[in-house]
């Protein structure tokens, strides 16, 4: 049974003894329609007026992460561990397994952002889940085996790692200066100008001051708003579909291969960072990250990510005193 266990010196947690299943490759893209057997039963389906799917969302075949599974906290001595609760979601953003984004229309990626807010908002209803991660790959070198446009939706009972050190930051800034960090950002580049690829009314499309990869680009609200899946009124809804269709435009011309990782608030249901005097709303600023991959870039580690190992250390440590006898 595999299980999460806590890094003493990094605080990481990691999952050990998880065995992925063997698929066998039949060269059928399980993806596409008609072959809807051949994956677990739509948790969500968005349809044309012919009753057609044209997105559809089911559980992963071989999740890391399983709702079923209980949270079961526990020490081994002064160690930690827990199951391997949680939720690993497939969206399939279109029927067609051609397309990439770049070549979606408008409407297309209003259905896949209303996915994507639909899917937060339903899994935040459980207090179990501390983070809801929504995020895509593209292309090999990004970790994806299945040309099909989709995306991945993980909730999990603990914040990624990453994710957990944007909060400090975003925090200890606030607690300084009674300021949203990424509003400090967004002021700051916009006056400057040299990284924004984009500005609208209502978002700013930058590279990084410090960009992990070539062409790594944010799209950041230009106002303080701390969930993606809670637009503060239409206008913003629309002028962020196209500003990350334009922007997906830009990027294909440049990679073939990208990962992109929604930022969103953690689960405030869990209270886990609730505080008396500061709310996670004040200092908290969501945003979208867009990793553009090559194959020079291709050991980079994503937020969404965790480090997951197939054979237990016990068991690694008695094969190891094994050898050595």
């Amino acid at each position: 049974m595999a299980e999460f266990r806590r890094d003493v010196l990094t605080g990481n947690w990691v999952v050990v003894g998880f065995k992925r299943k063997e698929t066998r490759n039949t060269g059928v893209c399980p993806f596409c329609p008609g072959n809807e057997h051949l994956t677990p039963s739509s948790i969500r389906e968005m349809r044309d007026g012919q009753g057609l799917w044209l997105s559809r969302c089911f559980s992963a075949a071989n999740p890391v992460f399983q709702i079923e599974v209980s949270e079961n906290k526990r020490a081994e001595g002064f160690y930690d561990k827990m199951g391997t609760l949680g939720a690993h979601e497939i969206i399939v953003e279109d029927r067609s397994h051609k397309k990439t984004f770049s070549t979606f229309e408008l409407s297309d990626v209003a259905r896949v952002v209303d996915m994507y807010a639909e899917r937060i908002c339903d899994l935040k209803k459980d207090r179990r889940f501390r983070y809801i991660q929504v995020f895509k790959n593209h292309g090999e070198i990004a970790g994806s085996f299945l040309f099909h446009p989709h995306s991945h939706v993980l909730a999990t009972p603990i914040v990624p790692h990453q994710l957990s050190l944007e909060l400090t930051n975003s925090k200890n800034h606030y607690l300084q200066k009674e300021r949203c960090l990424l509003c400090d950002v967004v002021s700051q580049e916009i006056r400057q100008h040299s990284r924004v690829v984009t500005v609208t009314d209502h978002f700013l499309v930058v590279c990084p001051f410090a960009s992990r990869l070539a062409f790594e680009v944010w799209i950041v609200p230009r106002r303080h708003n701390p969930s993606f899946e809670s637009w503060l009124h239409e206008a913003v809804r629309r002028d962020f579909i196209e500003v990350y269709l334009d922007t997906m435009r830009r990027i294909e011309r440049l990679r073939g291969s990208y990962s992109i990782v929604i930022h969103t608030s953690p689960n405030r249901v869990t209270q886990y960072f609730g505080e008396q005097d500061l709310q996670i709303d004040d200092y908290f600023h969501w945003h979208v990250e867009i990793l553009p991959r090559d194959p020079s870039s291709s050991t980079y580690k994503r937020e969404d990510e965790f480090y997951t190992v197939s054979l237990m250390p016990e068991e690694a440590a008695a094969m190891l005193k094994g050898e050595e006898s």
